[in-house]
């Protein structure tokens, strides 16, 4: 068992552990393989500075990703390892190697997300994390669609070339401020937006003549069943807020995605988000699991 830098070619490699921890299934393997490799291009992620690698006889077994965002002084830790090294010490040393890096660029602050009743969390507590935030899993799986007309005044638009620029204004408008949140660039919005598992279509704009209230962000993901989609990005900037905007976008994003043939659709939210919880709950999603943050000051 070794424990290495990431490669370029060890990407393939690093794909297959991937599948072999997801329920993709035979149709929907080649749409997971692609949205696995097109993430490990996203700009500034350099996983050839930020990534380590588990292998045993040839097979990646393992890995912890590192993104920096040196924006906000943190770095966010992504680790999957074979359930049997779950909290073992092979895993605190992919831990260690990821945080001499952070340390290395001066970052302020490690977090990491773990599923609720992660044997991961007595590792993290050993090493000096603190659970931090909890955040919500909702799911939504009903027969028939939440009946919502749009705000009167507003009409929803898709995202189309050439909005990569508003796009980025936008998120960022309605996030900034917002825990554990970094601004985008213009190029990682870009970049984002045409990757296997999204689509422009499923973009969306709330827009009220020439001016943007907020947007919705849909992606998809393979299952074993079929498809299921997400709810990665739902906002609406400040001057718009108040006036019950959430309800007509969030509509569109789920009508979208029910078009597409998904059969559930998945969101994550603060759990400390009352209205937001409040909103989802009336559009028919219900709680599935809980996220643990956890963090560590490297300060």
């Amino acid at each position: 068992m070794t424990i290495s830098n990431f490669s370029p070619e060890r990407l393939e490699a690093l794909v297959d552990f991937v599948e072999s921890l997801s329920d993709w299934g035979p149709e929907g393997r080649d749409l997971g393989r692609r949205t696995v490799m097109q993430g490990a291009g996203q700009p500034g992620l350099d996983p050839v500075n930020n990534c380590w690698l588990v292998e045993f006889r040839g097979q990646v077994k393992g890995f912890c990703l590192v993104t920096r965002e040196p924006s906000i002084g943190r770095a966010v830790l992504q680790m999957e390892t074979d359930p049997v090294f779950a909290g073992s010490p092979l895993e605190e040393a992919l831990v260690q190697l990821a945080l001499d890096s952070c340390r290395s660029w001066n970052a302020k602050l490690a977090h990491i997300c773990l599923p609720g009743g992660s044997p991961r969390a007595m590792l993290l507590e050993s090493i000096g994390f603190e659970r931090v935030r909890e955040y919500t899993v909702m799911a939504w799986s009903e027969e028939t669609l939440p009946s919502v007309e749009t705000a009167p005044g507003f009409h929803v638009a898709n995202f189309n070339r050439g909005d990569e620029t508003l796009l980025t204004r936008v998120q960022n408008e309605a996030f900034t401020g917002g825990w554990g949140f970094c601004p985008g660039t213009v190029e990682q919005i870009a970049y984002r937006s045409n990757m296997a598992n999204t689509s422009h279509e499923g973009i969306l704009f709330l827009r009220r003549g020439d001016e943007t209230a907020g947007h919705c962000w849909t992606c998809i993901a393979p299952t074993a069943t079929g498809v299921r989609g997400r709810i990665a990005m739902i906002g609406v900037v400040p001057d718009f807020r108040g006036q019950g905007l959430s309800r007509s976008i969030l509509a569109a994003g789920m009508n979208y995605l029910v078009s597409l043939g998904a059969q559930d659709i998945v969101l994550e939210v603060d759990s400390g988000n009352t209205p937001a919880i409040r909103l989802y709950n009336s559009m028919g999603f219900q709680k599935v699991s809980d996220l643990h943050w956890y963090e560590l000051s490297l300060a």
